[in-house]
């Protein structure tokens, strides 16, 4: 195989070219040889001391070494520092303390320690950049800070609690004086967490303000499931008139607002507005509902109307001055048309009203239950039916009670179905009505000076009238000792409030009563058509006897030695018509025993 060899000018060429191409690669080598041989002198020549320039919050500490960057931190740092304020804001609310009562402090050991290691760490490009910010005067190390004590935590603790608003639940609350709304407010709390690392992150010296965060806190009742609950509620109590043939009647925020129906049920999704980010939510939420009970509307409206009906008159029967029968005509009256009147009131009170509303309702007729035609046609069958007489021991005081109370009764019609109430008809008891000052049982004993004492004989004899005819007894109530001048178990005691005489002509036909009196009696006669019911009264039961006490007080109306013994009485009414028994009563009375105290010691023998 041959080979040829090349000529020495041909190996000399490529020599110069190699040595040409090598000449920028050998040119960078070198300065970064001497770069680095310069760099290596300075960290020589800065060993244990801060790069040239350096600065820890604008504090120039270059060149320093541990010693004196840690004294100079101190001096210029860490006692201003100290002294400056802090203000905190929350709102329209600050609070100014001292960074040295909070007990935050720089840290100096960091900042020291940051000093000397700038420029000495991380690649060889990120220490040749920091000391190009050391050369330019840029390298400037930011301080941190750090708390000693529990200073901060308390003060942070004491801010948390002034700041704080707790939050209101939304309230619509139904008393007995109407409705009392409560409208919600939403609480707020801090947020600690971002408070301690504001105190803490401090950039710069001097005076400071931080701007506190705060969480809202929402009640369990917000204006979401409270607002149009309460505007319901508010329209609803808003006062209203009701007006009617000359007559109003006026309604007042209380009175309106017992038709509702107020209920704080828990919410579901979808009811109430969603909680906004980072607001601190209730355990249970919770919303209104409000409501016209239309229960109470119907009641409401049926006693509205009985204000501004003109109820029709029944026909009847009255005694001429000489004693004959003559007929009273019957009128037609008219009367609130109750359902479209409760129909109007569920769609007017809702509405919302600035200061009054005005429901006129609609009226219809009413016609007597019955008419001057039956009357007329059953005059010639009117008789007597009962009467009833009591005598009483004369005392003017008395008489003019009994006959003054007597004459309210006479010649009063009492309608088919309609319910007679001894007080309805008597009306005041007053000394300007005549009434006298007499003799009346109060509390279970005797009382002088009673006005109208003597009522209870009026009531008892009308009611033992009454119930011989056979008619329906609502109330009747016993005296609280037995009086002998009145039948044993059928007498009737009435006092105002709370006992009345009450009893319903449940026949077809009107009943005319005619009352007298004389100086010792009283007198009550029933008039109608003659129903045909008989009426029988069993014998009294006497039971549960009972003797004066040896420690009861003495009665001033029974004289010393007398005494009525106290007992249990039962007496059956039995009511029947055309042999069917429309009425079985049982009439019970509880007597207490009663005495004038012990008797007189006789006198002693001559």
């Amino acid at each position: 195989m041959a080979v040829t060899a090349r000529p020495a000018t041909a190996r000399a060429d490529v020599r110069s070219r190699a040595l040409r191409d090598a000449r920028p690669i050998l040119g960078f080598l070198f300065v970064m040889c001497i770069a680095f041989a310069a760099a290596t002198l300075t960290l020589a020549a800065y060993a244990g001391r801060a790069l040239p320039n350096v600065t820890v919050a604008g504090v120039n500490v270059g060149s320093l070494d541990e010693a004196a960057i840690r004294d100079r931190l101190t001096a210029e740092v860490a006692k201003p520092w100290a002294a400056s304020t802090v203000t905190a804001t929350l709102d329209d609310r600050s609070w100014t303390t001292t960074n040295g009562a909070l007990g935050i402090r720089p840290d100096l050991d960091v900042a020291t320690a940051a000093a000397l290691a700038f420029g000495r760490d991380g690649s060889i490009a990120e220490r040749a950049a920091a000391w190009w910010a050391a050369i330019v005067g840029r390298a400037d190390i930011p301080f941190s800070m750090r708390a000693s004590g529990d200073e901060l935590e308390r003060w942070i603790v004491a801010l948390a609690s002034d700041a704080r608003i707790v939050p209101v639940d939304g309230e619509i609350l139904l008393g007995a004086t109407g409705l009392t709304f409560v409208d919600p407010l939403i609480g707020r709390e801090l947020d600690r967490q971002h408070a301690a690392a504001a105190f803490l992150g401090a950039s710069a010296l001097g005076d400071r303000t931080i701007a506190l965060h705060a969480r809202p806190v929402y009640p369990a009742v917000d204006a979401s499931g409270y607002a149009a609950a309460a505007a319901l509620a508010r329209s609803v109590t808003t006062a209203l008139d009701v007006t009617a043939e000359g007559k109003t009647v006026h309604e007042d925020p209380a009175a309106l607002a017992t038709l509702l129906k107020v209920e704080r049920v828990p919410a579901r999704d979808g009811e109430v507005a969603a909680l906004p980010q980072g607001a601190v939510a209730p355990r249970t939420r919770y919303r209104y509902v409000v409501g016209l009970d239309e229960a109470r509307v119907a009641s409401w409206a049926a006693a509205v109307g009985a204000i501004l009906d003109r109820p029709a008159k029944n026909a009847g029967w009255t005694f001429r001055a000489d004693g004959s029968l003559a007929v009273v005509p019957g009128q037609v009256g008219v009367k609130v048309d109750r359902g479209a009147f409760v129909r109007a009131a569920l769609e007017a009170l809702p509405r919302s009203a600035v200061a009054s509303r005005t429901i006129t309702p609609a009226f219809v007729a009413d016609v007597p239950a019955f008419t001057t035609e039956q009357a007329e046609g059953s005059l010639a069958r009117v008789t007597r039916v009962t009467s009833f007489e009591t005598f009483f021991p004369w005392d003017a005081a008395r008489w003019r009670n009994i006959s003054t109370g007597s004459a309210q009764f006479n010649n009063v019609v009492i309608g088919p179905g309609e319910t007679f109430s001894f007080w309805k008809y008597l009306g005041p008891v007053t000394l300007d009505r005549g009434y006298a000052l007499s003799g009346a049982i109060i509390n279970g004993r005797s009382e002088d000076d009673v006005i109208g004492g003597g009522l209870c004989q009026v009531a008892t004899t009308f009611f033992n009238a009454v119930a011989r005819a056979g008619y329906e007894i609502v109330e009747r109530g016993s005296h609280s000792y037995y009086i002998d001048r009145y039948p044993l178990g059928i007498d009737a005691a009435v006092f105002d409030p709370g006992l009345d005489m009450k009893w319903r002509n449940d026949t077809p036909f009107p009943v005319l009563i005619r009352s007298s009196w004389s100086n010792i009696a009283v007198e009550f006669e029933l008039f109608t058509v003659p129903s045909g019911r008989v009426v029988t009264f069993g014998a009294p039961n006497q039971t549960n006897w009972r003797d004066v006490a040896p420690d009861q007080p003495a009665d001033p109306h029974f004289p010393p030695g007398s005494k009525v013994l106290g007992r249990d009485v039962t007496v059956i009414r039995t009511v029947a018509e055309n042999g069917t028994i429309v009425h079985r009563d049982v009439f019970f009375s509880r007597y207490a025993p009663v005495w004038g105290g012990p008797a007189a010691p006789a006198p002693a023998a001559p």
